[in-house]
């Protein structure tokens, strides 16, 4: 549409498309595009429906294995309404349906408890808490790397979301979501703060346009990482819709295969660039086109940069350093 609406206006769309999408889905296929089939498995829940039928065969044709995605009978598959203006920003509004239904139950399965057992880490999106306290558990007593991106979740209970959190290596964050979570944007929040509420693992600031930034409260690391230079390789930006998504998913690949944060968060990058040049939600690329992307944009000067240097509070020392 033109612009995206104010309370109580009406504005034309122009266009309407329906394509696949849902945080579990895209995030899976991003990764699946890298690491090859079979080797991404989604577990979730849809209805028994068309919905169902096109998600579960996208997705087994993406390579993802589907044997953890539960079908319940009475409720419609999960559905997002999303508003996106020429720029690219958009607003979404989620209809749950059957991914509310995710319970402790679904993950018993015999094949599902061989997957979470051997797999080489596990990537949370925004699952009921007790589906993700009890994989936070499999993570722990496997020694599994954990990732987490909690989007809606941070709106339902902050202080048990907080305490959770904390237990992942990685959490992806954007500005809205940081805010609610904890009580401040990337840009106001110290090491400091962080630190008091507990926080030693590494936090990943998803910023849009302006990048990421990931830090690491005990060490006092920071790592900017720039969002990729589009305009000089003559791309523009068409849609936003499911860029954190393949940053999530296209990290994960890397980082659970041994690659270092510096590699996954550059190719994390990249993938979400690339992504917004697509009209579709998954439009992350393949392994090899990824990696070509990245070695054309770092002879552009698209590189991370690295600060150790703690900002402290002005209960500290009176500014920011």
């Amino acid at each position: 549409m033109e612009r995206l609406p104010v309370p109580g206006e009406k504005v034309i769309a122009e266009h309407i498309t329906r394509v696949s999408g849902g945080t579990g889905g895209n995030v899976a296929v991003a990764a699946a595009r890298v690491l090859g089939t079979k080797e991404v498995g989604l577990i979730g829940t849809l209805g028994r429906d068309d919905i169902a039928r096109q998600q579960i065969g996208i997705l087994e044709d993406e390579g993802v294995v589907t044997t953890g995605i539960h079908q319940i009978t009475g409720e419609e598959s999960g559905q997002a309404y999303i508003m996106i203006d020429p720029k690219g920003e958009n607003v979404i509004a989620n209809h749950l349906g059957a991914n509310a239904r995710l319970g402790l139950k679904h993950l018993k399965t015999v094949e599902l408890k061989r997957q979470l057992r051997e797999c080489r880490g596990i990537v949370l999106t925004d699952p009921p808490l007790e589906v993700a306290k009890a994989l936070i558990n499999v993570a722990k007593g496997y020694e599994i790397p954990l990732l987490w991106d909690p989007g809606i979740l941070i709106n339902q209970n902050r202080e048990v979301l907080l305490s959770l959190v904390k237990e992942a290596e990685v959490i992806f964050l954007n500005e809205t979501e940081a805010s609610a979570l904890l009580g401040a944007s990337e840009s106001k929040t110290s090491f400091h703060e962080l630190k008091k509420l507990g926080f030693s693992n590494h936090i990943v600031f998803k910023l849009g346009s302006q990048g990421a930034v990931m830090v690491e409260p005990a060490g006092g690391t920071v790592i900017e990482i720039p969002v990729l230079p589009l305009k000089e390789l003559g791309l523009n930006v068409i849609s936003t819709v499911g860029c954190g998504d393949v940053f999530a998913g296209v990290f994960a690949a890397y980082y659970v295969t041994g690659s270092s944060l510096e590699r996954s968060l550059i190719m994390a990058s990249v993938a979400a660039g690339m992504n917004a040049t697509r009209p579709e939600t998954r439009g992350s690329p393949e392994r090899a086109a990824l990696e070509a992307m990245e070695q054309r944009s770092r002879n552009l000067g698209f590189a991370i940069r690295e600060s150790r240097a703690l900002r402290t509070t002005e209960r500290d020392s009176g500014k920011d350093v």
